[in-house]
């Protein structure tokens, strides 16, 4: 093989002279670790040879041709300069102070400092350690240690009065988490749920009152990572994302970051109904329309600085690849940018070409055509520039704002790097300019409401700041947007892992900002209502739970569940003037009115739940939606919480539901409602399938009257509802008698006694799924 340069050089004349360029300095091989073992990247070396001859050109002027002749080729080596020593330790311990390092021109390996900048000559194999539950207000723990070995248990429990949520007992693991999660002992007393302090934190006390703060810090020696400051917000929930302490040394383990990624994601691709997948119908998600033409535009900022080798970018650029794949899976219509950085940014793929950046395959193509050498000498690591050419993107969509969908289209930047900028200006200030122009503080700590930004962000190995790197990401209500990861292998491992689903349903789904006409419609889409089936019969209310079924209440049809009802019901939607019309009602077998009258109680209202299908399949709009049934696929991708189970279902909404009012103290009101003589207990009137709600003055829910029956009782929880229950009966109808005494009453201003009781949905799940199952997808039942 001949590399050819041309000289024009006329003073010397070098005859034909062969000289060896000079061998490069080998690092040493033996390279040791305590307790562990050493290996060593094997690089391909040549030995080159230059060989000068003299020519002469046509008009007699010399010419010297310089051939660079490669005489050997020798089998891959270690010790030379770019090969890697890479340090092993055993499972449940790892390499300190550094895993890898580098051998230099100088035939020198990079060198290995402590965190105080001392040299250090020999690496060590310490124990993975993790960091013990340090703080559990209102319960105790064991044992009390700020460290604990793998294989180690730590065991929590709840002072009288307080229950447990969480894990009662925890593992520490190889990679130096803990299993199951955080415990919490709480008495849903404050306004917001407590919201737990993670191993290795402490929290400041405090009232968990509206308004209130809760600051975190973790021990000395670990990273916070998510928000060391959260809010109790007027919706109950927590601003800031949930903060956990990382050692050094650690990382987020795949399955952990590739599910909090799943859940996140579904929500932003939530923003996107099928209604407007590629087809362009007019909808709305999350609180905003998104008008035709609704787009994602999806920015992925790629590491190339000189720290990155070939085969880590190699690595990077498989798993980007991966993601665009996920996130094509998704049937929502998505444009890409996807840039390099080293001490400038380069594109990739230019996102203002509409459609090859809207084309994954072309996208993905770009990405393999993409040459690693591209920056040359500029290897620096400029977080700046990158955010700073999203910013110039984001700011020529706005320049045609209407064109472009600027205020309905979201913007999610995905960050991919091995270290912490070392060029150029901080990289907060871009992200500052960022949000700015799309309307959003650059202050905020809490980012749950910047609903067309999300801003995720992936540190790859131990040389990462995570400081700066939590700084950029976005900070939103129970969602993870910073994760440490060991390897760009494992972060392709992430991504392909990543749950797709292409039913990206939008239930639980209603419009805040609407006229006052417009309430029935939009806010609630959906209610519908079911006109009495006998001339005696009173309406009754229900909810859609799907296109083809509406869920309501039994009594609505007849006195037991295996009575013979009408099959054909019209039932009114979405203030729509054209009904649609039932084919079949399908009643609780075991409910039951007459099954106390022996025992002097008229009625008895236990499975008071029926189904009713429909002759056609209901056109969602923005005035016909589902709301959210819980321990449902849709359900956990509207909570983006992917991989939870029904019982993680119960217990978070359970949770909101006693707020109000504890059980025993609410149902003890419908005991005026037993007329005596009867011998029939509180418990068996009114057994655990209902939920009681009413209240007084601070913690009173709103009262139903006679035709909300089979209505959902329902919760807002991020800003999407899920019914928890169906209307059965009350104890006072307050529309019927608004003046009692010398008070006026209302179905908000309702008695201080009245209660309204309700069949829980987690109750009848087996009966839901039996009948449902084949059109919603449920979760599979809990062990």
């Amino acid at each position: 093989m001949f590399f050819l340069v041309s000289l024009q050089q006329e003073e010397y004349d070098y005859g034909d002279e062969t000289y060896d360029d000079p061998q490069p300095l080998n690092c040493s091989t033996t390279e040791s670790i305590r307790g562990g073992h050493v290996s060593y990247s094997q690089v391909q070396i040549n030995s080159i040879t230059t060989v000068v001859h003299k020519q002469k050109t046509k008009k007699e002027k010399k010419k010297y041709i310089i051939k660079y002749k490669m005489d050997h080729v020798f089998p891959p080596q270690g010790g030379l300069e770019g090969s890697v020593l890479t340090y092993h330790c055993r499972p449940g311990q790892y390499p300190f102070p550094v895993s890898l390092r580098v051998c230099d021109a100088h035939g020198e390996w990079s060198p290995m400092r402590l965190t105080s900048g001392r040299l250090v000559t020999r690496a060590t194999c310490k124990d993975v350690l993790c960091p013990g539950q340090l703080q559990l207000d209102h319960g105790d723990l064991w044992p009390r240690d700020q460290w604990f070995k793998v294989g180690s248990v730590q065991s929590f429990s709840c002072e009288e009065g307080f229950t447990l949520h969480g894990s009662a007992q925890r593992n520490c693991t190889l990679s130096g988490e803990w299993t199951g999660t955080i415990p919490v002992c709480d008495n849903h007393d404050g306004d917001c749920d407590d919201p737990g302090t993670p191993p290795g934190a402490h929290r400041s006390a405090g009232q968990l009152h509206t308004g209130e703060k809760v600051i975190y810090r973790c021990q000395s020696g670990l990273d916070l990572l998510g928000s060391d400051e959260r809010v109790c917000l007027e919706n109950r929930e927590w601003s800031g994302s949930p903060p956990r302490c990382q050692s050094p040394y650690t990382f987020d383990s795949p399955s952990t970051v590739a599910a909090a990624m799943a859940g996140s994601l579904a929500g932003v691709m939530d923003v996107l109904t099928p209604d407007s997948i590629k087809k362009g119908w007019l909808t709305f998600g999350r609180s905003f329309r998104v008008s035709e033409g609704s787009r994602m535009n999806v920015f992925i900022l790629l590491d190339t600085s000189g720290s990155i080798k070939k085969k880590d970018f190699e690595l990077s650029r498989n798993a980007t690849i991966a993601l665009i794949r996920k996130l094509d899976s998704y049937e929502v219509q998505i444009r890409y940018h996807v840039l390099s950085f080293a001490s400038e940014s380069k594109d990739i793929t230019d996102i203002r070409r509409t459609v090859e950046s809207g084309n994954a395959e072309h996208v993905i193509w770009n990405l393999e055509q993409f040459d690693y050498h591209s920056h040359g000498q500029k290897t620096g690591t400029n977080i700046y520039s990158a955010l700073i050419r999203v910013y110039e993107l984001i700011s020529f969509f706005k320049q045609n704002r209407h064109r472009n969908h600027f205020n309905e289209t979201q913007n999610v930047i995905v960050l991919q790097t091995d270290g912490y900028s070392n060029v150029g200006s901080k990289p907060a200030a871009a992200l500052a300019r960022i949000r700015n122009i799309l309307g959003y503080s650059s202050t905020a700590t809490d980012h749950t409401n910047e609903r067309l930004l999300d801003v995720y962000v992936f540190g790859i190995g131990e040389q990462v700041k995570k400081d700066e790197l939590n700084s950029l990401a976005s900070k939103k209500s129970d969602e993870n947007h910073v994760f440490i990861v060991q390897s760009y292998s494992v972060l392709g491992q992430i991504f392909n892992s990543i749950i797709s689903d292409k039913t990206v349903t939008m239930c639980g789904v209603a419009q805040e900002d609407v006229t006052e006409e417009e309430q029935e419609g939009y806010t609630k889409p959906w209610h519908v209502t079911l006109p009495g089936t006998t001339p005696r019969s009173q309406k009754c209310a229900g909810s859609i739970v799907s296109q083809n079924w509406v869920l309501t209440s039994a009594h609505c049809f007849g006195r037991v569940g295996t009575d013979q009802v009408p099959q054909q019901v019209e039932i009114k939607y979405g203030g729509e003037n054209t009904p649609v019309m039932s084919t079949s009602v399908i009643m609780h077998p075991r409910f039951n009115v007459n099954a106390l009258k022996r025992r002097n109680v008229s009625e008895f209202y236990d499975y008071d739940v029926a189904l009713v299908r429909l002759n056609k399949s209901l056109p969602l709009s923005w005035k016909a939606r589902p709301i959210c049934l819980p321990c449902t696929v849709p359900a956990s991708r509207a909570m983006k919480r992917i991989d939870s189970t029904c019982l993680q279902h119960s217990n978070v909404f359970h949770c909101f539901i006693i707020y109000f009012l504890q059980r025993a103290a609410c149902v003890e009101k419908a005991r005026q409602t037993l007329k005596p003589p009867t011998d029939v207990t509180l418990e068996e009137y009114v057994p655990d399938r209902f939920l009681c709600s009413g209240g007084t003055s601070g913690k009173q829910d709103a009262i139903t009257c006679q035709g909300d029956s089979g209505g959902p009782l329902f919760l807002q929880k991020r800003k999407r509802y899920f019914q928890v229950g169906v209307v059965s009966w009350g104890t006072t109808d307050v529309c019927k008698t608004p003046i009692i005494g010398h008070r006026r009453y209302s179905s908000d201003r309702p008695p201080a006694d009245a209660r309204d009781f309700h069949i829980d949905v987690f109750k009848i799940m087996p009966w839901l799924k039996t009948h449902l199952g084949r059109e919603i997808q449920f979760l599979p039942d809990d062990d």
